[in-house]
Protein backbone atom coordinates (compact mmCIF):
# COMPACT_ATOMS: atom_id res chain seq x y z
CA UNK A 1 0.00 0.00 0.00
CA UNK A 2 3.05 2.37 0.68
CA UNK A 3 3.65 2.88 -3.05
CA UNK A 4 0.05 4.48 -3.44
CA UNK A 5 -0.38 7.09 -0.88
CA UNK A 6 0.00 9.74 -3.25
CA UNK A 7 -3.37 8.24 -4.95
CA UNK A 8 -5.90 8.30 -1.83
CA UNK A 9 -8.21 7.02 -4.57
CA UNK A 10 -6.17 3.75 -5.46
CA UNK A 11 -4.87 3.70 -1.55
CA UNK A 12 -8.56 2.80 -0.41
CA UNK A 13 -9.00 0.32 -2.70
CA UNK A 14 -5.71 -1.30 -1.58
CA UNK A 15 -6.48 -0.83 1.76
CA UNK A 16 -9.96 -2.54 2.08
CA UNK A 17 -8.48 -5.76 0.43
CA UNK A 18 -5.92 -5.38 2.80
CA UNK A 19 -8.39 -5.08 5.57
CA UNK A 20 -10.67 -7.77 4.38
CA UNK A 21 -7.89 -10.28 4.19
CA UNK A 22 -7.06 -9.56 8.16
CA UNK A 23 -10.82 -9.38 9.19
CA UNK A 24 -11.88 -10.75 12.14
CA UNK A 25 -14.57 -13.44 10.59
CA UNK A 26 -16.10 -14.97 13.66
CA UNK A 27 -16.50 -11.46 15.42
CA UNK A 28 -19.96 -11.29 17.63
CA UNK A 29 -21.61 -8.05 19.14
CA UNK A 30 -20.92 -8.01 22.62
CA UNK A 31 -18.31 -10.30 23.15
CA UNK A 32 -15.67 -8.80 25.64
CA UNK A 33 -14.17 -5.57 25.76
CA UNK A 34 -15.09 -2.48 23.40
CA UNK A 35 -18.76 -2.05 22.95
CA UNK A 36 -19.53 -2.82 19.05
CA UNK A 37 -18.74 0.07 16.84
CA UNK A 38 -21.67 2.35 15.24
CA UNK A 39 -19.52 2.33 11.81
CA UNK A 40 -19.42 -0.68 9.60
CA UNK A 41 -16.23 -2.76 10.61
CA UNK A 42 -13.86 -5.37 9.42
CA UNK A 43 -12.90 -5.91 13.15
CA UNK A 44 -9.03 -6.19 12.56
CA UNK A 45 -6.56 -6.43 15.04
CA UNK A 46 -5.11 -3.32 16.32
CA UNK A 47 -1.14 -4.89 16.22
CA UNK A 48 -2.06 -4.54 12.83
CA UNK A 49 -3.70 -1.83 12.00
CA UNK A 50 -0.85 -0.51 14.51
CA UNK A 51 1.85 -1.91 11.75
CA UNK A 52 -0.11 0.19 8.84
CA UNK A 53 0.23 3.56 11.33
CA UNK A 54 4.19 2.82 11.43
CA UNK A 55 4.32 1.87 7.77
CA UNK A 56 2.70 5.42 6.86
CA UNK A 57 4.86 7.65 9.33
CA UNK A 58 7.45 8.07 6.85
CA UNK A 59 5.29 9.19 4.54
CA UNK A 60 3.60 11.56 7.22
CA UNK A 61 7.49 13.14 7.59
CA UNK A 62 7.88 13.60 3.98
CA UNK A 63 4.95 14.79 2.59
CA UNK A 64 2.64 16.95 5.06
CA UNK A 65 -0.04 18.04 2.27
CA UNK A 66 -0.60 14.59 0.26
CA UNK A 67 -0.74 12.99 4.00
CA UNK A 68 -3.55 15.30 4.92
CA UNK A 69 -4.97 15.14 1.36
CA UNK A 70 -5.14 11.04 2.14
CA UNK A 71 -6.75 11.43 5.25
CA UNK A 72 -9.45 13.48 4.19
CA UNK A 73 -10.44 10.93 2.02
CA UNK A 74 -9.63 8.26 4.57
CA UNK A 75 -12.34 10.28 6.67
CA UNK A 76 -15.10 10.29 4.05
CA UNK A 77 -14.98 6.58 4.04
CA UNK A 78 -17.30 4.84 5.85
CA UNK A 79 -15.66 2.28 7.83
CA UNK A 80 -13.99 2.35 11.38
CA UNK A 81 -10.65 1.65 10.35
CA UNK A 82 -10.50 4.12 7.68
CA UNK A 83 -11.31 6.93 10.06
CA UNK A 84 -9.06 6.09 12.75
CA UNK A 85 -6.49 5.68 10.26
CA UNK A 86 -7.03 9.31 9.27
CA UNK A 87 -6.92 10.44 13.14
CA UNK A 88 -3.40 8.62 13.31
CA UNK A 89 -2.01 10.15 9.83
CA UNK A 90 -3.22 13.59 11.12
CA UNK A 91 -1.53 13.36 14.53
CA UNK A 92 1.90 12.22 12.57
CA UNK A 93 2.10 15.16 10.30
CA UNK A 94 4.08 18.49 11.33
CA UNK A 95 2.16 20.33 13.75
CA UNK A 96 2.62 23.68 12.32
CA UNK A 97 0.36 24.97 10.48
CA UNK A 98 -1.81 24.10 13.86
CA UNK A 99 -4.76 25.39 11.85
CA UNK A 100 -4.72 22.58 9.56
CA UNK A 101 -4.97 19.84 12.15
CA UNK A 102 -7.49 21.43 15.00
CA UNK A 103 -9.08 22.19 11.85
CA UNK A 104 -9.84 19.02 10.56
CA UNK A 105 -10.31 17.18 14.00
CA UNK A 106 -13.08 20.15 14.97
CA UNK A 107 -14.72 19.39 11.34
CA UNK A 108 -14.80 15.75 11.92
CA UNK A 109 -16.33 15.80 15.05
CA UNK A 110 -20.23 15.93 15.64
CA UNK A 111 -23.36 14.74 17.32
CA UNK A 112 -23.54 11.37 15.25
CA UNK A 113 -19.57 10.60 15.82
CA UNK A 114 -19.08 7.96 17.93
CA UNK A 115 -16.78 7.96 21.28
CA UNK A 116 -14.04 6.24 19.97
CA UNK A 117 -13.91 8.30 17.02
CA UNK A 118 -13.87 11.31 19.08
CA UNK A 119 -11.12 9.60 21.42
CA UNK A 120 -8.74 8.83 18.78
CA UNK A 121 -9.07 12.41 16.92
CA UNK A 122 -8.27 13.81 20.65
CA UNK A 123 -5.05 11.05 21.79
CA UNK A 124 -3.64 10.23 17.91
CA UNK A 125 -4.89 12.72 16.09
CA UNK A 126 -3.00 15.90 18.36
CA UNK A 127 -0.24 13.43 19.14
CA UNK A 128 2.10 15.36 17.50
CA UNK A 129 0.82 19.31 18.41
CA UNK A 130 0.92 18.12 22.10
CA UNK A 131 4.45 16.60 22.28
CA UNK A 132 6.36 19.82 20.34
CA UNK A 133 3.26 22.51 20.65
CA UNK A 134 1.70 21.86 24.20
CA UNK A 135 1.42 25.65 23.98
CA UNK A 136 -0.92 25.65 20.94
CA UNK A 137 -2.66 22.25 22.31
CA UNK A 138 -3.57 24.29 25.67
CA UNK A 139 -4.64 27.18 23.59
CA UNK A 140 -7.34 25.11 21.50
CA UNK A 141 -8.49 23.34 24.43
CA UNK A 142 -9.59 26.79 25.96
CA UNK A 143 -11.27 27.82 22.47
CA UNK A 144 -13.22 24.69 22.96
CA UNK A 145 -14.43 25.14 26.03
CA UNK A 146 -15.33 28.69 25.64
CA UNK A 147 -17.36 27.38 22.51
CA UNK A 148 -21.23 27.57 22.34
CA UNK A 149 -20.98 23.71 20.84
CA UNK A 150 -21.08 20.73 23.04
CA UNK A 151 -19.46 18.89 20.72
CA UNK A 152 -16.40 21.41 20.57
CA UNK A 153 -16.67 21.47 24.87
CA UNK A 154 -16.69 17.87 24.74
CA UNK A 155 -13.42 17.71 22.59
CA UNK A 156 -11.75 20.43 24.97
CA UNK A 157 -12.52 18.43 27.91
CA UNK A 158 -11.78 14.88 26.38
CA UNK A 159 -8.06 16.84 25.94
CA UNK A 160 -7.63 17.80 29.11
CA UNK A 161 -6.04 14.86 30.59
CA UNK A 162 -3.47 14.20 27.51
CA UNK A 163 -2.12 17.36 28.50
CA UNK A 164 -2.02 16.76 32.20
CA UNK A 165 -0.35 13.69 31.71
CA UNK A 166 2.34 14.64 29.10
CA UNK A 167 3.87 16.97 32.46
CA UNK A 168 4.06 19.85 30.48
CA UNK A 169 1.55 21.89 31.66
CA UNK A 170 0.68 22.81 35.25
CA UNK A 171 -1.24 26.35 34.60
CA UNK A 172 -4.37 25.03 36.43
CA UNK A 173 -6.67 27.77 37.13
CA UNK A 174 -7.96 28.87 33.47
CA UNK A 175 -9.23 24.66 33.34
CA UNK A 176 -10.78 25.61 36.81
CA UNK A 177 -12.66 28.17 35.60
CA UNK A 178 -13.84 26.37 32.53
CA UNK A 179 -14.67 23.90 34.39
CA UNK A 180 -16.83 25.29 36.82
CA UNK A 181 -18.46 27.21 33.96
CA UNK A 182 -19.45 23.85 32.40
CA UNK A 183 -20.26 22.01 35.67
CA UNK A 184 -23.59 24.44 36.27
CA UNK A 185 -24.86 23.37 32.51
CA UNK A 186 -28.34 22.55 33.24
CA UNK A 187 -28.96 19.21 32.62
CA UNK A 188 -25.15 18.13 33.05
CA UNK A 189 -24.75 17.39 29.21
CA UNK A 190 -21.21 17.30 29.94
CA UNK A 191 -20.69 15.05 32.42
CA UNK A 192 -18.93 11.93 31.52
CA UNK A 193 -16.37 14.03 29.83
CA UNK A 194 -15.89 16.40 33.15
CA UNK A 195 -14.96 13.51 35.33
CA UNK A 196 -12.16 12.06 34.25
CA UNK A 197 -10.56 15.73 33.69
CA UNK A 198 -11.41 16.01 37.34
CA UNK A 199 -9.84 12.52 37.95
CA UNK A 200 -6.57 13.82 36.15
CA UNK A 201 -6.30 16.56 38.04
CA UNK A 202 -6.89 15.61 41.58
CA UNK A 203 -4.03 13.04 40.51
CA UNK A 204 -1.35 15.79 39.66
CA UNK A 205 -2.69 18.63 42.53
CA UNK A 206 -4.92 16.83 44.32
CA UNK A 207 -4.82 19.75 47.05
CA UNK A 208 -5.28 22.70 44.58
CA UNK A 209 -8.42 20.55 42.85
CA UNK A 210 -10.17 20.00 46.36
CA UNK A 211 -10.05 23.92 46.84
CA UNK A 212 -11.71 24.04 43.41
CA UNK A 213 -14.42 21.49 44.17
CA UNK A 214 -14.59 23.08 47.28
CA UNK A 215 -15.06 26.89 46.25
CA UNK A 216 -17.08 25.53 43.31
CA UNK A 217 -19.34 23.94 45.45
CA UNK A 218 -19.70 27.20 48.02
CA UNK A 219 -20.87 29.48 45.20
CA UNK A 220 -23.03 26.71 43.28
CA UNK A 221 -26.37 27.75 45.06
CA UNK A 222 -28.94 25.82 44.36
CA UNK A 223 -27.53 23.78 41.47
CA UNK A 224 -27.38 20.25 42.36
CA UNK A 225 -24.62 19.36 39.56
CA UNK A 226 -21.45 20.61 41.61
CA UNK A 227 -22.74 18.54 45.11
CA UNK A 228 -22.66 15.54 42.38
CA UNK A 229 -19.36 15.83 41.33
CA UNK A 230 -18.29 16.48 44.70
CA UNK A 231 -19.80 13.10 45.26
CA UNK A 232 -18.45 11.27 42.10
CA UNK A 233 -14.81 13.06 42.32
CA UNK A 234 -13.97 11.82 46.50
CA UNK A 235 -12.51 8.27 45.76
CA UNK A 236 -9.69 10.61 43.22
CA UNK A 237 -8.20 12.29 46.00
CA UNK A 238 -5.96 11.04 49.09
CA UNK A 239 -7.71 11.23 52.82
CA UNK A 240 -7.00 14.83 53.87
CA UNK A 241 -8.66 16.34 50.79
CA UNK A 242 -11.53 13.85 50.66
CA UNK A 243 -12.56 14.46 54.55
CA UNK A 244 -12.19 18.75 53.64
CA UNK A 245 -14.43 17.75 50.71
CA UNK A 246 -16.89 15.82 52.39
CA UNK A 247 -17.16 18.55 55.34
CA UNK A 248 -18.06 20.83 53.03
CA UNK A 249 -20.80 18.78 51.29
CA UNK A 250 -22.35 18.06 55.12
CA UNK A 251 -22.67 22.25 55.39
CA UNK A 252 -23.89 22.49 51.62
CA UNK A 253 -26.36 19.88 50.95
Amino acid sequence: MSTKVTNPEDFCRAYHEFLDYYADRTYRPGQVGEPPPLLPAYHVSRPVLRAVEKEMSQFTEDDRDAALDLADVLWGEQYLEFKLLAASIVGKVSPIPAKSVFGRVESWTGPSTEERLENALVNSGLERILFERPDLYFQEILTWLRSKKLDFNRLGLKAIPPLLESGKFEDYPPLFKQLSMKMRLEGNPLKMDILPAIEVLAARSPEETAFFLNRTMKSAGENPNIAWYVRKSLGFFPPDSRHYLRETLLKET
